[in-house]
């Protein structure tokens, strides 16, 4: 299958999310006319350290650095690791294709050294005169992600292979690229909604089952998948879990002598109180008056959905 531009792009959302969602690494994709296409987080730029130390010093910063390097990377036609004015590093790894540079992910930024360290060799402390402003700063670069030089190569060879190697294939489902190119829509929401339903069907009874989790094992990114909830199955994450796991827990009511405990626990509530709770919220009564219905031991009756109805 011949390299076109949107497998270029797909190739690039794709190594965005999973070294966002992997390793926490920031990412941002610009294409070759400065426009940001992504930003993991949200909002990454205006909160990068050279406009958070504008804020703190008033010294007007600009982030020019970001997109030269870009252009640098097209140039090389493969991936660059640099450290911008502050000494933070980052690496750029770009898409081409045709000779021509679609667009380009940088990740970072990443630090290589502590904070004083960093702050003492780029003068960062003599920008800063004032004591409070001074420990913002600190704040803020302790909170950054650390690696060694040896690690970030590898990590940028990597990803550079996953753009690169078009032996590597990536399912288009799994990157939300329509959300930010409204000209590129592949119709693959169905097919996201399948693997999410497979995932989740298999480990809906797991305690620990998360939003993240499922994002993860789906490689989608947490806020994509959040909104497939919303819109296709109309309703939040938890919700759809607990749905599933009041579900189960009614059929084993119905069909086995286990205590509601047992079932509380085998069906992914830790709190039994909460299970009890959910179940009321769903079933319209408790589970032991579930149970008692289904049994002919009360004076309602259960249909086959689980729905109650008084008898006459």
């Amino acid at each position: 299958m011949p390299i076109t531009t949107e497998t270029v792009l797909e190739r690039l959302y794709a190594a965005a999310h999973l070294v966002n969602s992997a390793t926490g690494l920031d990412c941002v994709i610009v294409s070759p006319e400065t426009k940001i296409m992504l930003e993991l987080p949200p909002n990454h730029l205006e909160r990068c350290f050279c406009k958070r130390l504008e804020s703190i010093t008033g010294t007007k910063n600009n982030i020019d650095h970001f997109f030269n390097r870009c252009e640098e990377a097209q140039e090389n036609t493969t991936y660059i690791i640099y450290s911008c004015p502050f000494g933070l590093t980052n690496v750029i790894i770009p898409g081409i294709n045709d000779n021509r540079m679609v667009a380009a992910l940088q990740i970072g930024p990443i630090t290589t050294c502590d904070t004083d360290e960093l702050l003492q060799k780029y003068g960062l402390s003599i920008r800063s005169a004032d004591v409070k402003n001074l420990q913002e700063i600190k704040e803020y670069l302790d909170t950054l992600p650390k690696a060694s030089i040896s690690y970030i190569i590898t990590m940028s060879e990597l990803v550079n292979a996953l753009v690169t190697d078009e032996s590597i294939t990536f399912r288009s489902e799994q990157m939300p690229i329509n959300d930010y190119l409204p000209d590129y829509t592949p119709n693959a929401c169905e097919d996201v909604i399948g693997a999410v339903q497979e995932f989740v069907a298999s480990h809906f009874t797991d305690n620990d089952i998360s939003l993240d989790s499922v994002a993860k094992n789906v490689y989608v990114h947490p806020s994509y998948l959040s909104r497939i909830f919303s819109q296709q199955f109309n309703c939040h994450f938890r919700s759809y879990i607990n749905t599933l796991r009041i579900n189960m827990a009614s059929e084993l009511l119905a069909e086995t002598d286990k205590t509601v405990g047992e079932i509380c626990q085998e069906v992914g509530f830790s709190d039994h109180s909460y299970f009890n709770k959910v179940f009321r919220q769903l079933k319209g009564v408790t589970p032991s008056e579930y149970r008692n219905a289904c049994h002919g031991q009360g004076g309602n009756t259960a249909d086959p959905a689980g729905k109650m109805h008084t008898a006459e």
